[in-house]
């Protein structure tokens, strides 16, 4: 028999952990200052260099943000602001990007087929608005960009189940890399707005299968195009 042994944690680490757990109890609020590094070393007993190690762990994770001569601030703790360091891993590591497009395939594709029963009239009818925005607006990369994500935000809000909606929602907003990438070649636009168009029609007959089977189409083909973006990327720096 043998027994793992036990581990000590750091000052820092308990410092993190007291901060954590104050933010989760609500006692330390959103956007609600910390006191100064030295009063907060007082008040927790421990040395300045431990607390400034688990301020900027914290900070690293977007649970407390950092801002030069004003001082430490809790994060607004929403679901785009606490993404923000693994949008950085993700910028960083092409496979992990590749896994993100399998979870989407996997996700998104449901909550399409989930979104076919639950949208209500006015649902479409804004996604019809933002399909025909869409269409004015394929020689600006960046307005499409942000009109893309309003398409794909509307279908995981209509498709009313919370759980399916936090995970939909942080996977597409993981993929803002693929997008400013893709983003830039005009045929992958026109086939967006196509393949935008064929998810609408496939919603408007409150069709599961048809709108699941379209969402993949569409995925797939944006992943395929990041992917002959970033190898074009490699032939060019080493020609």
């Amino acid at each position: 028999m043998s027994f793992d042994p036990i581990v000590q944690k750091s000052i820092s680490e308990q410092v993190a952990q007291r901060l954590l757990t104050m933010i989760r109890s609500g006692l330390l609020k959103p956007g609600q200052q910390l006191p100064p590094e030295r009063e907060l070393a007082a008040m927790l007993g421990v040395g300045r260099p431990a607390v400034r190690e688990a301020i900027r762990g914290l900070a690293l994770l977007g649970l407390l943000r950092i801002r030069q001569g004003e001082g430490t601030f809790v994060g607004k703790l929403e679901t785009r602001e606490l993404l923000e360091p693994l949008e950085m891993i993700i910028d960083l590591n092409a496979g992990t990007l590749e896994a993100l497009f399998d979870a989407r395939l996997i996700i998104e594709t449901g909550v399409a087929a989930l979104a076919a029963t639950h949208m209500a009239e006015e649902e479409l009818e804004r996604l019809t608005r933002n399909v025909d925005d869409e269409a004015r607006l394929l020689s600006d990369p960046a307005a499409f960009a942000a009109a893309d994500v309003e398409f794909h935000e509307a279908i995981i809000e209509a498709c009313d189940n919370p759980f399916l909606q936090s995970i939909a929602g942080s996977l597409y907003m993981l993929g803002k890399k693929s997008r400013t990438i893709t983003s830039r070649i005009p045929a992958t636009l026109e086939r967006s707005l196509q393949d935008h168009r064929d998810i609408l029609v496939a919603l408007k007959a409150r069709d599961p299968q048809r709108a699941s089977e379209a969402m993949r189409a569409h995925l797939v083909r944006v992943r395929d195009a990041y992917r002959g973006a970033a190898q074009n990327k490699d032939e060019s720096v080493h020609d």
